[in-house]
């Protein structure tokens, strides 16, 4: 499991240290039909690139660890980017926002954005008879 500090190499893209890692409380258990039963454990990191790749930054990683416990108990990191549900995502992003990952900038137009859509949902409530 990755750790604030850590340090690797991304392929095709360069070094990066993790500064932060939010994580759920606890993995999520899910049951595959093909694997049987799985602990299943998204973090979302912010990195720091010795070189970034872009201007955007490319610094927030959503990544996961899974335990197949019928196969073995180790933990293995995901291949693929991970499939979430709404609880865990908000739990991470809950996480995320009590570490500072985001700019102010970008709180105020992630509240903005939620704002008017819940006001239009509300609009749209009371027309309806």
């Amino acid at each position: 499991m990755i750790k604030a500090g850590d340090r690797s190499r991304a392929k095709d893209w360069g070094n990066y240290t993790a500064i932060k890692v939010a994580r759920l409380r606890k993995p999520i258990r899910c049951l595959s039909q093909d694997k049987g039963k799985a602990l299943f454990n998204p973090v979302i990191t912010k990195l720091q690139w010795d070189i970034p790749p872009s201007k955007d930054k490319h610094e927030f990683w959503f990544h996961y660890w899974i335990t197949w416990s019928d196969i073995s108990d180790k933990e293995r990191y995901g291949q693929y980017g991970p499939m979430l549900g709404e609880k865990a995502l908000l739990e991470l992003l809950k996480n995320a926002i009590r570490q500072d990952f985001f700019s102010n900038r970008f709180l105020a137009d992630l509240s903005k954005a939620i704002s008017l859509k819940l006001s239009k949902e509300r609009r749209v409530a009371v027309l309806k008879p």
